[in-house]
């Protein structure tokens, strides 16, 4: 009786670490024909994730747009746009099917366009700006070479 305790605490921590990794790290994922990684999302979500994808498109347009004309402000319009801020309106649920390594993409996305708008605010150059956007290109890149969405049947 002594050991019962102990067995179910031992069963609830190997269970906990597996909804961790499951959650946490693997996400809804099976390998894609492709090579990629695709992962398994419901239409809304994946509606969200390529809806925000357009975004990212069109702030990388806008900031490419803004460093030929050198405007600043349209700059860092197009860039807190897609910043960190915009992650808090992901629909319950999404996180919890994306693999750690998309998640990791996904915020490092949002965090350059807010580091490319905080630099301008600060009074960096727009020489940065481009270095920042190129960054994001290979961001963008890298991701799309690596997963793919699709629906969950």
């Amino acid at each position: 009786m002594k050991k019962l305790p102990w067995i179910l605490a031992a069963l609830f921590f190997l269970s906990s670490l597996f909804l961790v990794y499951f959650f946490l790290f693997k996400g809804k994922t099976v390998p894609a024909e492709d090579g990629r990684t695709a992962i398994l999302m419901k239409p809304e979500h994946r509606n969200f994730a390529l809806q925000e994808m357009r975004g990212f498109l069109e702030s990388v347009a806008q900031i490419h747009d803004g460093i030929l004309k050198e405007d600043r402000e349209q700059i860092i319009r197009a860039a807190r746009s897609s910043g960190g801020a915009v992650v808090e309106h992901a629909p319950a649920g999404l996180m919890a099917r994306l693999p750690m390594a998309f998640k990791q993409m996904g915020f490092a996305v949002h965090g350059l366009f807010d580091e490319m708008a905080d630099s301008l605010e600060a009074g960096g150059s727009l020489e940065l700006t481009r270095e920042q956007l190129n960054l994001q290109f290979n961001n963008c890149v890298a991701c799309h070479k690596t997963f793919k969405i699709e629906i969950e049947q």
